[in-house]
């Protein structure tokens, strides 16, 4: 009879085929004892109501490890089940048609299920679960102590009993409702959860809990602060949680009324998970002061961004976790200052903008494969840098009144990179397809230049007129709606900073000023993810910018201040003087920029590895000889200038005595198409190297008394020839007049050896 009503369903297409189809959980009331901490086993029953969303009488269900021992359910006199795998497939007699409700009713128990991080954790005398697991795809492991649907998406309530042992408390999320002494040996503790959530959010945590508890008088209620932690920590927790009331407080400013039952924490052997009202965290953050404060931010945070609203799928996890770690830095605003996030946010910008120029790491920060989905820095802090870039391209204010809509019209519920996409736009009218589109939905990044072109008094006041440039680093991209800050800076250093806005590749725009710039700058201060690692110093007295690995400044006397700027951008210089033999770098240059208030002495210096990759591609073998070039604006034409240099043809430095504002970039000299050879031969020398005029030249005559000398540019042309009368065959010293030629880099040729030397 079963057999024929299961075939006779299939006929009729009421057979589900992935969890949760065809019906919708709407409640979750799971009931838990039998908790075994050596053998590691536990025992559950789960009584799951749900909607039918079309005719069905097949329920899929996952369940991960644990066995089911029996399935009742209220609508129907005959049932079967199957397990396979994760899957636990139910079988009905009787269908049920869309609309109607229904029970089912799953007893289970066994060993349960844990991985490197996730599952069912046995802790000495302790166990708890993670909703998560790092190893395991799709990741949500609600599956490893419930029968469930468990994806991101299936919301619902949660009723949940645990018995425990009288020694030990049994830590839920949602509210406590109330605890009942068995008369056993044992006490059932009763936690509810009104709001829908996933159930990767719903948690238990058994042991030997101490609780510290506070109230945080919020905007809209009173709300329990509840710290559970083991006996010996208890004296740490006031200390690590010292601002928590300050972290709620900035987030309900910012983000709305807090949407869960209680600001709960319990310690855990392994952590953090953002569980509803009951965050697993470990021992370690619990350190008595604030120096893992950032993960409770991190954390608390996730009920607004993951837990009220829920990334639609695993592929979009940025909104949970690229949002959470934005906050992690984010409330530092409200506990520190503005200028405290700003640094702390800064390094964040730094370090993701070198990330995202390697080829590698061109993913899309949406769709993102399973296997990426809690990858620190691609999913972490590339998306909390792409936060901070969405407030700065919104404008803060506009920022947090389209999160808050953003939250309020996905409240508990999933959500997906374009739904966040279009509640910004609806909430804003800033049009944000072009950011998405830039940012989230194609890898790499965006560089912004700019420069500028002109500037007219008008009165008082003066019209400067800028360039605008758009490039992406990454898959072929032509941004639109593009916004980024450009500052100019005034002859007395003043500052100011407006928003430039264009389509396209290029664009222009007039700004109106009280005073006339002297530079412009994209993005002055490092709020935006571009193809650029930037720095500014204002310094009176002696110090050191250092950019990177790759550039630095060195200030070394100074007389009353100076204000330096660096930025290493990721991208080909522009305006190749295609010189034959000569290749530029493809992937970096540096825009330097120094404004003296008095006399300063400041030095730069610039390293080239052939190793790197940023210069690999162009010094490959000892005939790559690199160079230095300069430029002062973007009109000028790339032009060697006076340095000197250390190292060899495979990794050196250029320094740049007292260098000028300008553009640098490192270039490469083919020296086989220039017939100009570089020879370890340490008989050619060639002092004093850069000269001011004269240079002396130290060599052996060899075969002859009579040594032929010719001086040629980078470009390979002979400037200058002559002949050097050697007195002694053995060893010749001549010296040259070269004050008729330019400043720059030249080689001078000796019986096919060759040396450079450079002329200041």
């Amino acid at each position: 009879m079963i057999l024929g009503m299961i075939l006779l369903t299939t006929s009729l297409n009421l057979q589900a085929q992935t969890p949760g189809e065809g019906f919708e959980v709407t409640h979750y009331n799971i009931n838990l004892w039998g908790f075994d901490f050596t053998d590691h086993t536990l025992q559950g029953e789960a009584f799951i109501d749900f909607t039918a969303t079309a005719n069905v009488n097949t329920f899929v269900l996952e369940l991960k490890s644990l066995t089911v021992e029996s399935v009742i359910s209220t609508f129907s006199v005959g049932n079967s089940f199957v397990q396979e795998g994760d899957l636990l497939t139910i079988t009905t007699e009787e269908a049920l048609a869309a609309g109607q409700t229904g029970r089912l009713i799953i007893r289970y128990g066994g060993s349960t299920f844990s991985e490197t991080w996730g599952g069912v954790e046995w802790w000495g005398d302790y166990v708890y679960n993670l909703g998560v697991g790092f190893d395991s795809q799709p990741h949500n492991l609600g599956k490893t102590w419930f029968p469930c649907v468990d994806n991101f998406t299936d919301k619902a309530t949660y009723y949940l009993c645990v018995v425990v042992p009288n020694d030990k408390k049994a830590i839920c999320g949602g509210t406590l409702v109330n605890t009942f002494d068995n008369g056993d040996g044992t006490t059932t503790w009763h936690w509810e959860i009104s709001q829908e959530v996933a159930t990767y959010h719903v948690s238990f945590a058994i042991g030997d809990y101490v609780e510290w508890s506070d109230i945080y008088n919020g905007i809209e209620r009173d709300i329990p602060i509840e710290v559970y932690v083991k006996p010996n920590q208890i004296g740490s927790v006031p200390g690590t949680f010292v601002h928590i009331k300050e972290i709620a407080s900035f987030y309900e400013e910012n983000f709305g009324p807090y949407p869960f039952n209680r600001i709960g924490y319990v310690c855990t052997g392994k952590g953090c998970m953002e569980h509803i009202d009951n965050i697993a965290i470990t021992g370690g953050i619990i350190t008595g002061n604030t120096t893992q404060e950032e993960y409770l931010a991190h954390e608390l945070s996730h009920m607004y961004f993951g837990n009220k609203t829920t990334c639609s799928t695993a592929g979009d996890m940025w909104l949970n976790e690229g949002f959470a770690q934005f906050c992690g830095l984010f409330y530092r605003v409200g506990v520190y200052g503005e200028d405290d996030f700003q640094q702390a946010m800064n390094a964040k910008i730094n370090a993701i903008s070198n990330w995202c120029k390697n080829e590698s790491n061109w993913i899309p920060l949406n769709n993102m494969p399973l296997d990426m989905t809690y990858d620190g820095t691609a999913i972490y802090d590339r998306g909390a840098v792409i936060v901070n870039t969405l407030m700065n391209y919104m404008g803060r204010e506009n920022f947090l009144t389209g999160l808050r809509h953003y939250l309020e019209n996905y409240a508990y519920n999933a959500a997906s990179s374009e739904q966040l996409r279009d509640a910004l736009t609806e909430a804003t009218g800033i049009d944000m397809n072009g950011f998405f589109d830039t940012y989230v939905f194609i890898g790499g990044m965006p560089h912004y230049a700019v420069d500028l072109v002109e500037t007219t008094p008008n009165g008082s006041l003066f019209n400067a007129k800028i360039r605008l440039g758009y490039w992406h680093v990454g898959p072929s991209h032509v941004g639109m709606n593009n916004r980024v800050e450009v500052t100019f800076v005034g002859t007395g250093g003043q500052l100011e900073t407006v928003m430039a806005c264009w389509d396209g590749l290029e664009g222009e725009q007039v700004v109106t000023l009280d005073f006339e710039p002297v530079a412009v700058f994209a993005d002055f201060y490092n709020r935006f993810l571009d193809a650029k690692f930037e720095k500014n110093l204002v310094t009176a007295e002696p110090a050191t910018l250092k950019l990177n690995n790759y550039c630095e400044l060195v200030v070394n006397n100074v007389n009353d201040s100076t204000m330096l700027r660096a930025e290493s951008h990721y991208i080909a210089p522009d305006n190749d003087p295609e010189i034959p033999g000569l290749t530029l770098s493809t992937r970096r240059y540096w825009n330097i920029f120094r404004k003296d208030f008095g006399e300063a002495d400041v030095d730069g210096r610039f390293t080239f590895s052939y190793s790197n990759s940023q210069d690999g591609d162009i010094i490959q073998t000892q005939n790559d000889s690199a160079v230095l070039l300069y430029r002062a604006n973007v009109l000028d034409t790339w032009h060697t200038i006076p340095y000197t240099q250390e190292g060899n043809w495979k990794n050196g430095r250029f320094t740049v005595s007292n260098l000028p504002s300008g553009q640098y970039t490192i270039a490469a000299i083919d020296k086989s198409l220039l017939s100009v050879g570089e020879t370890s031969d340490p008989l050619l020398k060639v002092y004093p190297n850069p000269t001011n005029g004269m240079i002396t030249i130290e060599t052996v005559c060899a075969s002859s008394l009579q040594q032929e000398y010719r001086i040629a540019n980078l470009m390979g042309q002979t400037l200058m020839t002559g002949r050097i009368a050697c007195k002694d065959p053995k060893h010749c010293v001549s010296t040259i007049d070269v004050s008729n030629l330019p400043s720059g880099t030249y080689f001078i040729i000796v019986n096919g050896n060759t040396q450079r030397f450079i002329i200041q």
